[in-house]
């Protein structure tokens, strides 16, 4: 804990306030459905340990509280567990009119057994109601649904007081801020794995269900892939190493899986699984060499498409490269090592320009959605590739000082129209980069109403061998402009209207998020190359938009979400049997197309909107050029100035960033 204090943006001590905050995270982590628990057990917590948490165990390392809120949640747990097993086993009535509240934030605790009782009746009928959809008979779905609850039990009873105190930290951790956080020593391979997008293994995607381990879907040139021996949809009953005896894997936590799985390339796992062919299952053994897996399919990745608009009364066919960037990623040990064409997302979206300038493209699209972030360097990095050397992003440290970080690579790998997409999954790294384009006025913002709004820095630091790692926010970012991206984000220029504007997705949804500011602008040029010709390509987008068919739906879809707000709060009991082959058709389809990795412009229709947002931009662009405006790569060549000062770029996760030159 003094780790965290010693190093977080805003906080430097265990208050009474922290106190309250942790504790009642911990308690939410246990049961934040408010399944198990009294309102008594609550009552008791709190008026005991409240504001006593910083004294206890902040001051005197005294972890007992931890202990005994656990052994009322075991007491709470087994108590319900003996009492699921016989609501499965009851007669429910699936006719009638029932509901269940599925608004667990704002419902309070249960105050008796009866109370509590009722909540895991129509829990159980809910999740039966589920079951039967698609397994056909309610005999079946009791049967699925024990074994479930089976599992769930035998996953308590496997809780180590290590995985318990981790629980603690992490719910101190979050007191803090929401991205501050402890990391076992298994969450922080997988973090690795994200940041480098490479691993050593066999190259496939598993999950759990009903106590098996099944294979998802298998990565593309992959050691599993390229064996064809391993199936998707097989599951995995034992892994053995190569000359090793088999181990029985079924109802093992599916971290612990993958760890056997996973090991040094060149070794070999054997897999027993089970496969379903015409109706009977096999059991097959799947010898596996272990190789480093790349994991292309979140690399950055070009196509380029044709658009037709009309210009000067004739049809031109313009083409249009779009760019998918699904994280900003970067392969820490390989840059460590100084290793040439280590992987990151700023070297392969230069690859990427260079092959769409290579095919004469007249616009650039960089699809943003959905990017949740990375390293601050690799956005710097893959901004300055649109406008050259220059301010991208400030921040400000825990004592007050502002320092300014730039791309100090003078050189412009793209000097067209730019587009970027973006919606409210797109977050920190992805805010920086969009926030920059926008400030510089070099490109346009098109998608959801806003970014999802983080504005924070973490370090990532590594603890003892084995214990994992802590992640500390130490920074907050500031955009060149000198707003911040916290809470706010960065708006859209054309905004396409989404049913996910009107979720509750974003950082100023979270419990403790740190406060929007705003500081001093940076010094930079602008190019303005956006500005002038929004409001003509929102007037011509809107217009389009008001007779696409798939928009009209989009915005039926709103108007049915705003008016039904009341009714999200709870699901009906009562069975519809007329929706039942609908319901498994459309999630068979959903099925098939979540595991299509192909691009396809077929259902996305934001996409489909902004390529014709990016033929419009072209056009009035080139009618600029025509009235004696500069053409757009003189504007940024006589825009692009060199900073007094060099900046070296942070990693958002890296443990030791380097310094940047203070502004």
């Amino acid at each position: 804990m003094l780790l965290y204090f010693k190093m977080h943006f805003s906080y430097n001590s265990f208050t009474d306030d922290i106190s309250r905050r942790t504790l009642d995270n911990f308690l939410k982590s246990w049961d934040p459905g408010k399944m198990y628990f009294y309102q008594s057990d609550f009552d008791d917590f709190t008026g005991k340990y409240a504001n006593r948490l910083d004294d206890l165990i902040g001051r005197d390392m005294n972890c007992s509280v931890i202990d005994e809120i656990m052994n009322k949640y075991t007491q709470r747990f087994n108590e319900r567990s003996q009492f699921v097993n016989r609501v499965i086993d009851e007669k429910h009535d699936f006719t009638i009119d029932e509901y269940l509240n599925v608004d667990r934030k704002n419902m309070a605790y249960p105050k008796t057994v009866e109370e509590v009782n009722e909540r895991w009746r129509k829990q159980i009928k809910f999740q039966l109601l589920n079951l039967k959809m698609s397994v056909d008979t309610v005999e079946k779905a009791r049967e699925k649904l024990k074994k479930r609850y089976e599992l769930l039990v035998r996953r308590h009873n496997d809780l180590t007081k290590d995985k318990v105190y981790g629980v603690f930290l992490n719910a101190f951790s979050a007191a803090l801020d929401p991205h501050s956080s402890y990391m076992p020593a298994e969450d922080l391979e997988d973090f690795r794995i994200r940041t480098r997008l490479s691993l050593e293994g066999i190259g496939a995607s598993l999950r759990s269900e009903d106590g098996f381990t099944i294979v998802a879907n298998l990565v593309k040139g992959g050691a599993a892939e390229k064996s064809g021996m391993l199936k998707v949809n097989d599951k995995i009953i034992a892994v053995g190493q190569e000359n090793g005896e088999a181990t029985d894997v079924i109802d093992m936590d599916l971290q612990e899986v993958v760890k056997k799985i996973r090991g040094a390339r060149g070794t070999v796992v054997k897999l027993t699984v089970l496969r379903e062919e015409s109706n009977t299952s096999k059991k097959v053994v799947v010898p596996i060499v272990r190789e480093k897996i790349q994991l292309v399919e979140q690399q950055a990745s070009s196509h380029v498409v044709g658009v037709d608009t009309r210009e000067g009364g004739k049809t031109k066919h313009l083409k249009v490269g779009v760019i998918t960037l699904p994280s900003f990623y970067i392969d820490f040990e390989g840059r460590q090592k100084r290793l040439k064409n280590y992987r990151s997302s700023s070297n392969d979206t230069k690859e990427q320009l260079k092959a769409l300038k290579d095919k004469g493209v007249d616009a650039v699209i960089l699809d943003l959605r959905s990017n949740g972030g990375g390293g601050l360097d690799e956005s710097i990095s893959t901004a300055g590739l649109f406008f050259g050397a220059g301010p991208v992003v400030q921040v400000k440290a825990s004592n007050g000082e502002t320092e300014t970080y730039y791309d100090p690579d003078e050189s412009t790998w793209y000097e067209g129209p730019l587009v970027v997409m973006i919606n409210r999954h797109s977050a920190s790294a992805s805010e920086i980069f969009a926030g920059a384009i926008q400030d510089y006025g070099r490109g346009l913002i098109v998608g959801d109403s806003h970014t999802f709004g983080k504005g924070t820095v973490q370090n990532l630091n590594d603890l003892a061998q084995k214990l994992g790692a802590v992640k500390v926010t130490v920074n907050q970012f500031y955009r060149a402009s000198g707003a911040s991206t916290q809470l706010k984000g960065v708006n859209s220029d054309l905004v396409l209207p989404s049913i996910v504007d009107e979720l509750e997705i974003g950082e100023k949804y979270y419990d403790y998020a740190l406060p929007y500011e705003e500081i001093k602008t940076a010094k930079y040029s602008k190019f303005n190359l956006t500005k002038p010709f929004v409001p003509e390509l929102k007037r011509r987008s809107d217009t389009r938009m008001a007779t696409d068919g798939e928009f009209k739906k989009v915005k039926d879809e709103i108007e049915k979400f705003r008016k039904n707000k009341e009714e999200r709060s709870r699901v009906s009991l009562k069975e519809k049997k007329e929706d039942d082959k609908k319901d498994k058709k459309e999630a068979k389809e959903e099925e098939l197309l979540n595991e299509s990795t192909e691009f396809s412009l077929k259902d996305d229709v934001y996409l489909q909107e902004t390529l014709r947002v990016a033929a419009d931009y072209v056009q009035l662009l080139r009618k600029q050029k025509l009235e004696g405006q500069p053409a757009l790569p003189a504007m940024i060549a006589a825009q692009t100035t060199k900073p007094a000062g060099k900046g070296d770029k942070s990693v958002s996760d890296n443990k030791n960033p380097p310094k940047p030159e203070k502004k």
